[in-house]
C-alpha cells in the first residue's frame, strides 16, 4: 500500500494566493495524501477559502484556531497529521505536480529518513518550472550538516522543498516566538537522521512577497539571532568537533545578516550582536570553505562598527532588494 503523505499548510491572511497553493496541492500525481490546512486565526477570507476547498475534496483537513504565529500553527499540523511522511508548505508558495511523487521516490530508493531539494523564487507563477539537468544522491548526518552550515541551495534551513518522515518530529518542534524557526529545527532533525536523500531539481516556487516575514525590515524578534546561533553552534560542535569551523561561518552570516538590518539608535541591541560576530570572525577568515562574502565582512569588522557600517553598504543595499 502506498504510504500515506501529510502536507502541513500554515494560513495566515493569504486569501489572494492561497487558492494557488492548494490548488498545486490536489493536482500532485501522487493522490495519497492529506492536506491539513490550519488556519492561524486569519482576519481576511482564508478561513473561508480552506473551508470551501474542504467541502470539494476528502482528502483535504480545515483547522481554526487561534493566532500563534507560523510556528505554534506547524506544531498544531504535525501533532494531528497521520501519514507515514510529511511535508511543510507555506500558505502563498506552489510546488510542481511532481513534487510528492518524485521525494517519496527518492526516500524509498536510498532508505531516507529525510529528502531535500531547493527552491525557486518568483512573484509570477507562469512557467515557473523549467527543464534543468538533475542530480540525485544521498549523503549521511556529517555531511548533510556541513553542507546546512555552508549554505548549499540543496542543503537550505528552510522547512518546505523537504520530505521527513514524521517520526522525526518526535521530541521535535519548531521554537514559537522567535524568528529563525526553520534555522533552529532543520539541522535538529537532521541530526535525528541516518541517511539524507537530495535532488538538485527545482520543484518548489518560494513566492517573493512585500509583507512576507523574511522581507520586512528590523524588528526586535530578530534579536534571536544570537538565542539560535549559539544553539545550533553548541549542539552541532557537542556531536561533531570537526564541523566547529562550519557552525562558525553560519553564526557570523546570519548575525551579521541582522546587525544591517538595525538602525543606528538601537545602540545596545547592536552590541549584542558586535560581540558575537566578533566571536566567530577569526575562524571565518581562515575558513577555505567560508562564503566569500562572509569572509570579507569579517575581515571589515576588525575596522570597527562605523567602518564596517560603511563599508558594507553596498551590500545592505543589496540585501534590501532580495
Amino acid at each position: 500500500m502506498k504510504p500515506l503523505i501529510s502536507v502541513i499548510v500554515p494560513v495566515y491572511n493569504v486569501e489572494k494566493e492561497l487558492p494557488e497553493c492548494i490548488d498545486s496541492i490536489l493536482k500532485q500525481s501522487y493522490r495519497n495524501i492529506e492536506v491539513m490546512l490550519i488556519d492561524d486565526g486569519s482576519p481576511d477570507g482564508s478561513g473561508a477559502i480552506c473551508d470551501r476547498y474542504a467541502e470539494k475534496d476528502s482528502r483535504v483537513h480545515v483547522f481554526h484556531k487561534e493566532n500563534g504565529g507560523l510556528s505554534d500553527a506547524r506544531n498544531y499540523g504535525i501533532a494531528r497529521c497521520k501519514g507515514e511522511y510529511l511535508i511543510c508548505v507555506d500558505s502563498d508558495d506552489v510546488i510542481k505536480e511532481t513534487l510528492i511523487e518524485n521525494q517519496l521516490a527518492l526516500a524509498q530508493k536510498y532508505h531516507a529518513d529525510m529528502v531535500v531539494s531547493p527552491y525557486q523564487k518568483f512573484q509570477e507563477s507562469h512557467e515557473l518550472f523549467v527543464s534543468e539537468e538533475i542530480r540525485t544522491g544521498c549523503v549521511g548526518q556529517k555531511e548533510a550538516l556541513s553542507r546546512l552550515l555552508y549554505q548549499d541551495k540543496v542543503f537550505h534551513t528552510g522547512a518546505h522543498c523537504k520530505l521527513y518522515k514524521c517520526s522525526l518530529f518526535d521530541g521535535v518542534l519548531y521554537p514559537v516566538g522567535l524568528f529563525y524557526e526553520d534555522l533552529a529545527t532543520t539541522y535538529r532533525l537532521i541530526l535525528k537522521s541516518n541517511r539524507i536523500a537530495y535532488t538538485t531539481e527545482k520543484m518548489y516556487g518560494y513566492r517573493i512577497r512585500a509583507g512576507s516575514i523574511m522581507r520586512q525590515g528590523y524588528s526586535p524578534k530578530k534579536l534571536s539571532c544570537i538565542v539560535v546561533s549559539k544553539q545550533f553552534y553548541q549542539e552541532i560542535s557537542a556531536k561533531y568537533p570537526e564541523l566547529k569551523t562550519a557552525a562558525s561561518s553560519r553564526a557570523f552570516s546570519v548575525n551579521r545578516a541582522i546587525y544591517l538590518q538595525m538602525p543606528s539608535e538601537k545602540k545596545e541591541e547592536r552590541k549584542q550582536i558586535w560581540n558575537e560576530m566578533k566571536k566567530y570572525r577569526e575562524t571565518v577568515i581562515k575558513d577555505g570553505k567560508a562564503r566569500k562574502r562572509e569572509k570579507v565582512m569579517a575581515v571589515i569588522s576588525y575596522c570597527g562598527p562605523n567602518v564596517f557600517g560603511l563599508l558594507s553598504l553596498p551590500y545592505r543595499m543589496q540585501q534590501m532588494q532580495n
